[in-house]
């Protein structure tokens, strides 16, 4: 008895397997070929819910720049990200440079180029300021600014500085007591 219930379960799930999966099949065909290629956007809601990996960020903006800008932005993300994998050496204000670049510095930058209308352009090129010419000399300002900063290594500098003053601090009273006066040496 206990056999023939085990084989009605499993019988019972395998027709049940294939029901759902009839009905799948089913229920693709029945929708227009042409619908499943179209891409739907996104529901406003879903899209506010997506990391801000999007259009925001800085490798997306890159993407859409013209050739070399689109190579020099990318060389400057490199940069950045490969200074902030490797610490910096707790360099607070080197690290904050590096952060606002990538945060701040470097969308701003790239969204004002890809926001300029064509009357902006236009404007722009009249005062003999081509709108790719001002990019280029925006990205090499702050790539400039970043390599200039990963080349002074503040903390470094401050760490001697301050172990200079420790140690003055500490040992530069006691110098004067340890050197012995002249009329007070045993002969």
């Amino acid at each position: 008895m206990i056999a023939v219930l085990i084989l009605l379960v499993i019988f019972g799930g395998i027709t049940a397997i294939v029901y759902v999966d009839n009905a799948g099949k089913a229920a693709r065909k029945a929708i227009p070929q042409s619908t499943q290629e179209e891409v739907q956007p996104l529901p406003a809601a879903a899209q506010a819910a997506l990391p801000r990996l999007q259009a925001d960020a800085p490798e997306s903006l890159a993407l859409r720049l013209p050739e070399p800008a689109r190579t020099q932005a990318w060389k400057l993300l490199c940069m950045v990200t490969d200074a902030h994998e490797d610490g910096m050496n707790g360099d607070t204000r080197t690290d904050y440079l590096l952060s606002q670049t990538r945060q701040s510095y470097l969308p701003d930058t790239l969204r004002a180029y890809l926001s300029l209308t064509d009357g902006a352009r236009r404007t722009l090129e009249s005062q003999g300021q081509p709108p790719e010419t001002l990019l280029t000399e925006q990205l090499g300002l702050l790539e400039d600014g970043v390599r200039e900063a990963l080349r002074h290594d503040h903390a470094t500098a401050d760490r001697l500085l301050s172990q200079g003053r420790f140690l003055r601090e500490r040992f530069g009273a006691a110098e004067s007591e340890l050197s012995l006066k002249p009329g007070l040496r045993k002969g």
